[in-house]
Formats: structure tokens, sequence, C-alpha cells
């Protein structure tokens, strides 16, 4: 057995071969010897807050407590165990009366670790259990008492919600460790991470053969999908990247993982024979992945599928406040605020009636076709329907249609002061910051007054009452 810590900066470390521990045991006193083994054994005190737990009492304390409960695999040779020891006791201590936090001394009790697939030390599990029945999920954060009682409440927080059917986002769970054979996948449709080799803070969906079809084949959404099995060394290799992937594509390609072990049909269904297999599913059809391992190439084509798939977004009529908030500046939210905003004030429907204006919002879309892989919305109005925010963005002295380009997150803007054509306006945003002058927004920015609607035809022409020029004259003489 190797203590391996588990992360990024993992060192193996190899205990004493056994002839060197019976030649130190061999030197001592025999009433040294008695206090030295004893101490040995007792990593932890049975009078500290961390319970200590063996094959004779696993199920009983463990699996008779309904709720959470933490647990450490260690070997008391193992260099990273003893580091973890003090910060494992304080992340105890303070949890106590909420979660309990125990420890298996893995090396003496070597069919809980063989249970629980353990592969190195410190391996930390968290136990979900009902009604006797244990669920583990493997504890991927860092090691201080901080990062393991952060974690934990947050999993007690998911766990409290779910039982009034509110979510806390992440999801369903699974039995097993994620070295051990037959880890099973579970998890309900649409649920983040497999709380066996992915964790439940993961983003990454689980996947089985009863949620596949509702979610990836019969869905809208563009996928990235993973066949792996728990035992697989390719695939643990590959789990931070795919964990990283799922993080950084949220909101626009969806990363899923499907346990082939658990789930053999569908594997079987979609050709899968080694692992990990990489595809690529949009709109019912499945692709294989042919590209590089590594985050980048993983990122890079699902950005490039994301980008060249999804709609171009719609220009829209600027009506109101808030429409204008979360289209444009987000409402609150800074994830969701555009990049860029593209105001374009049009002349009076009588100036350029319904046919010009329709003209003006095709050019309009047209750059939003254009740059549709870019954080931009596009907004138009009739020109002297909003004087306070033209006033703001000093529109109106070159006439109209006039364009703004908006940063709503630095509160600067540039002009359009070229035609209102879709290679000017593409050329006008491409040069941004470069060559185009931005002006920043001195005041607040105006508050955009409500009105109604265009309703997509020409204005009613008012007729005046036809007069005679005979009866005109007549009045004059």
């Amino acid at each position: 057995m190797i203590c391996l810590r588990r992360g990024k900066l993992g060192t193996a470390v190899k205990p004493p071969p056994p002839e060197a521990q019976l030649a130190a045991v061999a030197i001592v006193p025999q009433a040294e010897t008695s206090s030295a083994l004893q101490s040995c054994t007792a990593f932890y005190s049975d009078k500290g807050p961390v319970i200590n737990l063996t094959g004779s009492n696993f199920k009983s304390v463990v699996g008779g407590s309904d709720g959470l409960f933490l647990v450490e695999f260690y070997a008391p040779w193992c260099g990273h165990c003893k580091s973890l020891k003090p910060e494992w006791e304080k992340a105890a201590k303070a949890l106590s009366g909420l979660v309990k936090v125990g420890a298996v001394d893995a090396d003496q009790h070597k069919e809980l670790g063989g249970e629980y697939g353990i592969q190195g030390f410190p391996t930390i599990k968290l136990m979900n259990v009902k009604n006797g029945k244990i669920k583990a999920s493997d504890y991927k954060g860092g090691r201080t008492a901080k990062d393991i009682v952060t974690y934990t409440l947050e999993q007690a927080k998911k766990l409290a919600l779910g039982r009034i059917g509110a979510s806390a986002g992440g999801g369903g769970g699974s039995g097993g460790g994620s070295g051990g054979a037959g880890g099973g996948s579970g998890g309900s449709a649409g649920s983040g991470g497999d709380s066996g080799f992915y964790g439940s803070s993961s983003d990454v969906i689980t996947l089985t053969d009863s949620n596949f079809k509702q979610l990836v084949t019969k869905g809208s959404d563009m996928w990235m999908l993973e066949f792996y099995a728990p035992w697989c060394g390719h695939c643990k290799n590959l789990k931070p990247t795919w964990d990283e992937l799922a993080s950084e594509a949220k909101g626009k390609v969806k990363v899923g993982a499907v346990d082939c072990t658990a789930n053999a049909a569908i594997c079987q269904e979609y050709g899968v024979q080694g692992y990990p297999t990489l595809k690529f599913a949009s709109k019912g059809r499945v692709e294989d992945y042919q590209g590089g391992r590594e985050l980048d190439s993983l990122k890079t084509f699902a950005m490039n599928k994301w980008s060249a798939m999804r709609p171009a977004p719609e220009v829209r009529e600027l009506a109101s406040q808030e429409a204008f908030n979360s289209q444009c500046l987000g409402g609150g939210d800074a994830a969701a605020q555009q990049q860029l905003c593209l105001l374009a004030f049009l002349p009076h429907i009588l100036d350029s009636g319904a046919k010009g204006r329709h003209a003006y919002i095709k050019v309009l879309q047209s750059v939003a076709d254009k740059f549709k892989d870019r954080q931009f919305s596009y907004h138009w109005v009739e020109g002297g329907k909003q004087p306070a925010l033209e006033a703001n963005l000093e529109v109106g002295g070159y006439g109209y249609p006039a364009l703004i380009a908006l940063s709503p997150n630095k509160m600067v803007y540039a002009s359009l002061r070229s035609a209102f054509e879709t290679g000017h306006i593409k050329e006008f945003i491409n040069n941004l910051g470069k060559t185009e002058r931005v002006v920043p927004i001195t005041d607040e920015l105006a508050s955009v007054q409500s009105t109604e609607p265009w309703d997509g035809k020409d204005a009613a022409v008012e007729l005046e009452d036809e007069f005679s020029l005979e009866d005109l004259m007549k009045e004059d003489l």
C-alpha cells in the first residue's frame, strides 16, 4: 500500500519495510514497547471529536445514523495522514452536533478499504445514510479544516432542502467509491454530478440508461459526453479535466458522464469499446470526439460547436427599462450582463415607412448573425422617443439612423460615424477601442421610458380637409 495524497501535488510515500519495522520494535525495552505500540494504533484519541471506526463497528455506527457522516480512510504511517490529522480534528470539533466525523485505519481494517475502493491515503468520503443504506461520495476539496467544514455544510444544506422538495443545485447519489468495481451510477434526470465517481458538487451531469434519451437524444442542448468505467486509470486521469470543462462550459454546452459498468445498454447502443470514450451530441445527433484530452482542446472544440450551432440573438425594440435591464444591463447579474449592447436609433416611421424600418432592422440582424458567438445584444428605438437616453449618448447630431455601441460593464460608448450598413457596422465593432473613439458616460445612464411597441406597419397618415382655392380667393376679396 502506498500513501498517496489525492490532488495535483500528491507524492508517494512507502511505509518502512517489514524487517525495519520489526528491528525498530526489537530494540525498544519491553516496558516501552507496549506504550509505543499503543500510541501507534491510537492515531485518533477515543476521547477526541473524531469517531474511531473499525470493521466491527462501521455498519452499526455509520449505518445506524441517518444523515451525513464524514469518514477519513488513513494509514498511521502515512505522512499526508499525519499532516491532515490536526485539520481533521478541528473540522470534527466544528461540525460536532451537525455532522458526525470519523476515521478508519484502513491499513488495519483492510476489508473496509476494499469495500470502498480505497487506493491511497488519506481518502475522504461523505456517507449519506438513509434507513441503514450508505451511499458514499468522494471528497475532492482542500485539506484545511475550513475547506472540509465548508464542503460538508454545503452538502448538509442540499440534503435538508431536498427533504422539503427544494433544490440547492447538484444532484443524485451513487453507491460505492471511485476506485471500486461495482460503483453504481444514480441521480435523477438533470442532476449535476454523480456522487460516486463524480462528486455531488461537480457540474458534470450523471447520465444513465433511464435518462440518456430524454436529456440527450430528445433534448435541444449541446453535450460533451464521456463514457467511462470507475476502475479505468485513464478515466481517473481525465476526471479533473472533465470536471473543469463542465464548470467552464456551464450555460453553453452541457457536460455529462455515463458509467458503463452500471449502464451497459446505452454504452452498447453507441458502440463504446474502450474507456474513456468521448462524444459530442446535439439535437439527437451523436458524433465521436477525436481531439486532444487536455482542457484547452476540449474547451475549444465545445465552444466552436456552440458558436456554430447556437442561433443569433434577436434584434429587439427598446420599449421599457425592464427589458433594457434584462437584455442588456444584466438585471444585477454580472454573468447575464452583455459585453456590448448595440443601440440603433431609427428614423420616424413617417420618414422611412415600414419597408425602410424593416430594412434597417434586417441590417442590424445581419450584424447579429456575424457576431453570434459574442455576448452582444441588439436593440432599436425610434429616434426622438427616448430623448433623455439620446442626450446621454449624444445622439441626434448626425441624424437618423444612428448607432451606439454601449459597454454596460465599463459604462463607455462609441458612435458609428459611417453609413448604417452591415460592412461598416462590422468594421466599427472590430475597431472599438482601437481607432474608434470611446466616450465615458459621465452622468448616470438615463432610464428608458415605456413606449407602445411598433406594430410592424406603416403609420396612418392623417389627411387634412380639402379646401377650394376659389373659395379662399373670394374670402380675400
